[in-house]
C-alpha cells in the first residue's frame, strides 16, 4: 500500500507552534475519482508538507493489516476529507472509513467532485457543509480556499483532539496502564481543552477522550491524597519522638485515623 502519512510527536508535551500551523488530513475516496484526488492532493501539498496528507493511491484487496493501517491513518490525522461522488457513497471501504472517523470524533469535510443524490448520502455527511469542486461550473481555486479555511479552523483545538485521542487509544490498547495517563501540566492542559469543547469548540471529545482525561484526573487526585497522608504520618512520628508520652501518642493516633478517613472520602 502506497500512502503519504505524516508523523506526530510522541509523548504528552504540547505541540510546537510550527506544528500548529496547518491541519493534517486523511482523504477518503473511490479509486474511480483518483484523477480529481490527485489534483486536490497537489493543491493541498502547496500549503502543507506532503507527509501531513494521508492518501492511499493503490487499489488493493482489504486485509487485517491494511485495515489496521487505514484506522491508524484516520486516528492520527486532524481532519477527514470525504470525496463525494456517485462512486464513493456506495463504496464499502469508503463507508468503513467514515465509520471509523465518526467513532473517533474526527472533523469531517465533504468535498463534491461530481453531483450526488443528497438522499443517498449517509446522515453524518449529509448534515455537514459541502465544498463543491464539480468540473462543470465550480471554481477549483475558490473551492480550495474554502477547504483550507475549513481544515485549519480552530487548528490548535483540533490538534489537541488528535493528540489526546492517540494517547487514549494507546492507553486503552495497553489495558489502561496507569503510567500512560496524563500528569501535572499536561493534565491541566487537557482539562482546559475539555472546557473549550464544552463552550463550543470543534471537534468534540469522544467517550474515550473523556474516559482518559477523567482517569488521569482521578489518579492525580489519589496520588495527591496519598502524599498528604504520608506527610501527615511523618508528622505524627516526629511528635512521638519529640514528646514520648502515651497521651500524645493516643491523641495523635485517633487524629490520624480521622485524617485518613476524611482524606479518602473527600
Amino acid at each position: 500500500m502506497t500512502t503519504n502519512e505524516g508523523k506526530k510527536p510522541s509523548g504528552t508535551s504540547g505541540y510546537d507552534d510550527k506544528m500548529i500551523k496547518s491541519a493534517s488530513v486523511f482523504i477518503s475516496y473511490s479509486r474511480k475519482d483518483k484523477a480529481f484526488v490527485k489534483n486536490m492532493f497537489d493543491a493541498l501539498a502547496v500549503d502543507r508538507d506532503e507527509t501531513q496528507i494521508w492518501v492511499d493511491w493503490e487499489d488493493i484487496p482489504p486485509s487485517n493489516d491494511w485495515l489496521d493501517e487505514i484506522h491508524k491513518g484516520i486516528e492520527k490525522k486532524d481532519c477527514f476529507i470525504f470525496v463525494l461522488s456517485p462512486h464513493s457513497i456506495k463504496n464499502e471501504v469508503c463507508n468503513w472509513e467514515v465509520d471509523h472517523a465518526v467513532k473517533n470524533g474526527k472533523r469531517m469535510i465533504p468535498v463534491v467532485c461530481s453531483d450526488v443524490d443528497y438522499r443517498e448520502v449517509r446522515r453524518e455527511l449529509a448534515s455537514l457543509n459541502w465544498i463543491f469542486f464539480r468540473p462543470d461550473g465550480d471554481d477549483f481555486n475558490a473551492a480550495m480556499k474554502l477547504l483550507f479555511k475549513a481544515l485549519d479552523q480552530d487548528i490548535r483545538h483540533a490538534k489537541f483532539h488528535t493528540k489526546y485521542l492517540t494517547n487514549a487509544i494507546k492507553w486503552e490498547r495497553h489495558d489502561f496502564e496507569k503510567s500512560l495517563l496524563l500528569q501535572k501540566k499536561d493534565l491541566e492542559k487537557a482539562k482546559h481543552w475539555l472546557s473549550a469543547s464544552a463552550l463550543g469548540k470543534e471537534p468534540k471529545p469522544t467517550t474515550l477522550h473523556l474516559s482518559y482525561i477523567t482517569a488521569s484526573d482521578v489518579l492525580a487526585t489519589s496520588m495527591k491524597k496519598r502524599r498528604l497522608i504520608a506527610v501527615f504520618f511523618l508528622f505524627i512520628v516526629a511528635i512521638g519522638i519529640i514528646w514520648p508520652s502515651w497521651g500524645v501518642f493516643f491523641f495523635s493516633l485517633v487524629f490520624s485515623h480521622f485524617f485518613v478517613y476524611f482524606s479518602s472520602n473527600g
